[in-house]
């Protein structure tokens, strides 16, 4: 069973806890009603633990990428995120890759990490690194149309130059932070990925400031709900 590096920070919020893909995880926070209507209409915050983080490096990176994915327009920027469909792996598999300071970071949905991983590493090209860092790090989405206003008083950093599609790495207390504006909703949304050992600190802040700036606690059945009806992006 794995457990979320935000958990702590959960327990604190009365979460009710379930078994998500082998992760312990909020199922809900006590009003589905609201939770729902708060990723529809203004900014949920929601645990992305379970989703994987895969990274592909090396000087032959970009041509395993290029072999082993299909892309929404056969390219990836440097500093941006894209919808990807691995080639030849299952037909029903959705994720989403983004390049960053000369690496790929492969976003997996739960359940296909160790299997993509495992695909990814014996098709890579010689000199391709492939490590999957989900439990090393943690991951925060803020979605619903209302999140990126909502964050921007949260943050300790600046996020008004971010696009959708932008990724970008930033510094705080002597620690990285990459943030994504986008979500696995296909709409918007900013997410958060840092080191497992910072997930209290970038979880409480955001349960801190969150009655001030309208952001609600959201679980699992939530999100999974407004996957299952969001429009396929590929």
């Amino acid at each position: 069973m794995h457990k979320s590096p935000f958990n702590v920070v959960h327990e604190k919020l009365d979460a009710n806890f379930g078994v998500f893909d082998g992760w312990s995880l909020p199922a809900d926070f006590g009003d589905t009603g609201l939770e729902s209507k708060s990723l529809s209409e203004s900014c949920a915050v929601v645990d992305l633990c379970s989703f994987g983080r895969i990274q592909i490096s090396g000087k032959s990176a970009k041509e395993t990428i290029n072999n082993l994915f299909s892309t929404e327009n056969g390219k990836i920027r440097p500093d941006s995120w894209v919808w990807a469909k691995p080639v030849g792996y299952d037909d029903d598999a959705l994720c989403r890759i983004f390049r960053l300071n000369g690496g790929y970071t492969l976003l997996t949905q739960p359940g296909q990490t160790e299997s993509l991983c495992q695909w990814v590493e014996s098709a890579a090209a010689e000199g391709v690194a492939v490590a999957n860092v989900t439990n090393k790090t943690a991951m925060l989405g803020l979605y619903g149309p209302r999140a990126f206003d909502s964050m921007r008083g949260v943050l300790p950093f600046e996020i008004d130059h971010l696009d959708a599609g932008d990724v970008e790495k930033m510094s705080f207390m002597m620690m990285n932070f990459t943030v994504l504006r986008g979500s696995w909703l296909n709409a918007e949304g900013l997410e958060l990925i840092c080191p497992a050992v910072a997930g209290p600190i970038a979880a409480g802040a955001v349960a801190k400031y969150r009655h001030k700036h309208n952001i609600t606690p959201a679980g699992m059945d939530c999100l999974q709900t407004a996957m299952k009806k969001r429009p396929a992006p590929l």
